[in-house]
Formats: structure tokens, C-alpha cells, sequence
């Protein structure tokens, strides 16, 4: 089963999660303050929105079944255990949901949950919670006592700010040198593609159907 909803965060790799979530859950709250004022009442001091909570709950199942969202799934345990180490990196993974809400935002990890229920051994059950991250520059002024010039200096971002990789969902008559072509202007090109995508595509580059989804990263 292919979809044009994908699912994926993305660190040093891409992680797609194999079965779409039946519900996704984003919350966008507040920081507002109240003040009471003598002769007013209560006032809101309106302040920067706080940073949103995304949950959702889902599966990596122990075989490929048509609920799946490409062919290639990972083991449960393998997908687990990829998911730990983007967390205990502790450093924010792109969040990217395509189709829908057309979720793209730089997330911490902060629950992943996981259970095995029987009648269906193998297969993991899991929740997992994030939360919005936003870059904060540090600057550091230095001040030549001689001169009395003050020099600023800026710290570079700790996250990769360019832009998410695109999507692009296979038609008729594609083949991933002409997706190349379209995307890169040439279609030499098509290794990046295919190394974006191996999970979709499978061990053979030539073979790729309509209906299939592709991240197109940066060339």
C-alpha cells in the first residue's frame, strides 16, 4: 500500500513510520498571563504562543500486511530501537507529516512508550509524544577594554534549518531518471533518489509503480 500521507522524522537518517496512526493530536497552547488592575478587573497579558505537543499512538508490525505504508517495513525491534537512539541523541529530529495537516517542524522526542499485547506476538505497540523546538542564537559580547569597542559574536544553530525534503508521488510512465531530470535537471542524478527511497523501492532501481511516494532530498 502506498499513500500520499507519510509519516517521518528525520536526524542523521529518515525514520518513516510504517502504519499511519488512526489519529494525530496537536495541541498549540499559550503563555498568557492575568492581571488584575484596580478599577479594570482582570487584564491578559498576551505572550509568545507556547511550543505545540504532537501524540499519536500506532504500531511496527511483525509482517507486511496492506494497512502498511510501503513494502520494505523495518523489524520491530530494529524500528524501536531506532526511534531510541534519535531520542537519546537529545537533539531535535525533523517532524514531517505530508497530506493533511501538512505537519514540517523541528520536534524533540520527549515519551516513547512501548507494549506487546498478545495474539499478535511480535509486533510492538507503541505511543510516542513531541514537542515543538525552536532555535535560540546565544550571542557573546566582548568588550576591548584599550579600545572600548564592543565585538558580538553569533553561535551557529544546533539544527539543520534548510528546508524539509520534498515528496513525489510516482505516476504512469515515471521512471526515477526522469524524476531526476525534473527535480536536479539531470538524470544522472537518480542514485540520490533511489538511496532516499530504498524502503519504498526495493533492491532494484528499474522497478518503481505509480501511486508509490519518494522524498526528494537536496541535491
Amino acid at each position: 500500500m502506498s499513500s500520499n500521507y507519510q509519516l517521518a522524522m528525520k536526524l542523521n537518517s529518515i525514520f518513516r513510520f510504517p502504519v499511519l496512526p488512526e489519529e494525530i493530536e496537536v495541541s498549540y497552547g499559550s503563555d498568557n498571563s492575568n492581571l488584575k488592575v484596580y478599577g479594570v478587573g482582570e487584564c491578559t497579558i498576551i505572550q509568545d504562543s507556547a511550543a505545540a505537543n504532537i501524540s499519536f499512538s500506532s504500531f511496527f508490525p511483525k509482517t507486511y500486511f496492506s494497512g502498511c505504508n510501503y513494502s520494505n517495513i523495518p523489524d520491530p525491534n530494529t524500528a524501536v530501537a531506532q526511534v531510541l537512539a534519535m531520542k537519546n541523541t537529545k537533539k531535535p529530529v525533523r517532524l514531517t507529516l505530508t497530506g493533511g495537516m501538512g505537519i514540517s517542524m523541528y520536534a524533540t522526542i520527549e515519551k516513547f512508550k512501548t507494549s506487546e499485547v498478545g495474539g499478535d506476538p511480535g509486533t510492538v505497540q507503541f505511543d510516542i509524544t513531541f514537542k515543538e523546538y525552536r532555535e535560540i542564537t546565544m550571542r557573546q559580547i566582548k568588550v576591548n577594554v584599550t579600545t572600548q569597542k564592543a565585538t558580538v559574536s553569533q553561535s551557529s544553530p544546533r539544527v539543520d534549518n534548510t528546508p524539509a525534503a520534498q515528496t513525489y508521488t510516482v505516476k504512469k510512465g515515471d521512471c526515477l531518471w526522469n524524476i531526476a531530470k525534473k527535480f536536479y535537471g539531470s538524470g544522472a542524478k537518480y542514485t540520490v533518489i533511489y538511496n532516499a527511497n530504498k524502503g519504498v523501492i526495493g533492491s532494484n532501481p528499474n522497478l518503481i509503480y505509480p501511486g508509490q511516494v519518494y522524498s526528494i532530498p537536496a541535491a
